[in-house]
């Protein structure tokens, strides 16, 4: 199977007073970042909506499970990156699991630092991202694939915190024949390629904190750091895989102003080299070289 486990280093979690989101801070930003999102030449996504239907595909009509849409349009919806995005953040930080015990649960007045940006309940978060639609028409191309049925996860296989999908077709072990099998193509869905653009919307960010959301998308410093991000489902299956590209940045605090081009690269590479030559790189910056090299990125 083509999944990985990665654990942050040892640690508790770090919670604080959240920073506030309901007024501009002047000594930090709030804006909004545009990007591209594009698939690789033989990836594709699929954002499922657990519906079935009758679709065409190569061999006719066929029942598919949709992919995500508004009002006609294929688009990953932005919970769907928010989620990807914050699992990521969360890997890299001594953040806590939102799932856990209540007990144990961040709030309003105690949060961790993936909390404190991205959200819980009762508190809205600093950092979200809008529905990803075609960057322009014709952009986004629709069809139904045949995947295979995931495999069940093998948890004692599998050591870690937070699971991770390769870019591989998806494999098992077979004991008995030692040998890697693959799963035959079972289940029939839309999947949809090509270039897509969404904005990331944030509010008193520190540069550092931003660096880190820009390295948490793929956009690392180097070869070392810099991944696919892994998106909607089929990621089981070595598929999901999407570039991220940023396009502008328009800040409203502390003061105004629209970046792009080389302005905009150089502003960005020194978000990401404030968060390489910060405390938290550290301790998770061999975290993040291992995330890279786990999702890879692909060439063909």
């Amino acid at each position: 199977m083509a999944n990985h486990a990665l654990s942050r280093p040892e640690g508790a979690v770090i919670r604080q007073e959240p920073v506030p989101h309901d007024r501009w801070l002047s000594n930090r930003w709030t804006g909004n970042l545009m990007l591209t999102l594009e698939t690789p030449p033989g990836q594709f996504v699929s954002p499922g909506t657990g519906q079935l239907s009758l679709t065409r595909g190569d061999g006719g009509e066929v029942v598919a499970q949709q992919v995500a849409r508004a009002a006609g349009t294929p688009v990953i919806p932005g919970s769907g990156i928010k989620g990807a995005v914050r699992t990521i953040f969360e890997l890299l930080s001594f953040s806590c699991n939102p799932f856990g015990p209540r007990s144990a649960a961040c709030d309003k007045w105690n949060c961790c630092e993936a909390c404190s940006l991205f959200g819980l309940m009762s508190w809205s978060g600093r950092a979200g991202f809008g529905d990803a639609k075609p960057s322009s028409p014709g952009s986004v191309q629709v069809k139904v694939a045949k995947v295979p049925i995931p495999w069940l996860p093998r948890a004692e296989r599998t050591h870690g915190e937070f699971r991770l999908y390769d870019l591989r077709e998806s494999e098992q072990f077979d004991r008995d024949r030692r040998v890697w099998t693959k799963r035959s193509k079972e289940l029939s869905r839309e999947v949809f390629s090509g270039e897509l653009e969404t904005r990331l919307n944030f509010r008193n960010v520190s540069r550092e904190e931003l660096g880190r959301l820009l390295l948490c998308l793929g956009l690392g410093a180097d070869d070392k750091t810099r991944f696919a991000l892994r998106l909607g489902g089929v990621k089981y299956d070595g598929k999901g895989a999407v570039l991220v590209r940023p396009r502008s940045l328009h800040l409203v605090a502390p003061r105004r102003r629209t970046l792009q081009e080389e302005d905009l690269q150089k502003e960005i590479a020194g978000c990401i080299a404030e968060a390489r030559n910060s405390e938290w790189a550290v301790k998770f910056w061999t975290g993040l070289e291992k995330l890279a090299a786990t999702l890879g990125t692909p060439t063909s």
